[in-house]
């Protein structure tokens, strides 16, 4: 497989190498506002966002805990930052808060929504408002952002339009779950 190089990769996805003390050995980040936030200033945003997500609910440490099959003391591990979250607890923690991973992860975590402020608190608020929709609606709203992107392309390579759909965001084909994929015959929705 060949795929770009290192060097390309990096350099395509803005990655800055850095020395991180946590991890011992040069890592790659990507810089958010200019300056590349290391593993430590990380996992203690998450802990603190989980913090707050668990405050909005009202609910005490020790009915999370008890949740995900904790002592108190463990899950008060993982808000004081003394305890570094899985992926796996992350996901078990946002289905005991009713969260998405948004609301847990993207204060920390801002430039993997958008790169630029603005860019993000619009995709973000996109979301939200997404998983508000039913299944109809959101089938509608797919269709059209693929109507838009289709237009993009028919724009971009030529075509005739006032250029305003040049900015959306390029999206992955996405097939009709309840069809099947294209690998059966069927087309993306």
């Amino acid at each position: 497989m060949a795929g770009p190089s290192l060097e390309q990769w990096i350099l395509d996805l803005g990655l800055q190498q850095v020395e991180d003390p946590q991890i011992g050995k040069p890592i790659y980040r990507k810089p958010i506002d200019g300056r590349v936030i290391l593993s430590a200033e990380l996992e203690g945003q998450i802990s603190s966002s989980l913090r707050e997500a668990r405050d909005r609910r009202r609910l005490a440490r020790k009915k999370v805990a008890t949740l995900l099959g904790l002592s108190e003391r463990v899950y008060e591990r993982y808000e004081n930052n003394v305890s570094r979250l899985t992926v796996g607890r992350l996901v078990h923690l946002c289905e005991v808060l009713g969260a998405s991973p948004e609301e847990i992860l993207s204060s920390p975590a801002r430039h993997l929504w958008g790169e630029t402020e603005t860019c993000a608190e619009l995709l973000l608020a996109s979301i939200e408002k997404l998983r508000s929709f039913d299944e109809e609606t959101l089938r509608d709203v797919l269709s059209l952002l693929n109507h838009i992107e289709s237009q993009t392309t028919i724009d971009s390579n030529g075509g005739e339009g006032d250029g305003a759909a040049l900015a959306a965001p390029s999206l992955p084909s996405v097939v009709d779950p309840l069809q099947g994929g294209a690998e059966n015959g069927n087309a993306p929705v």
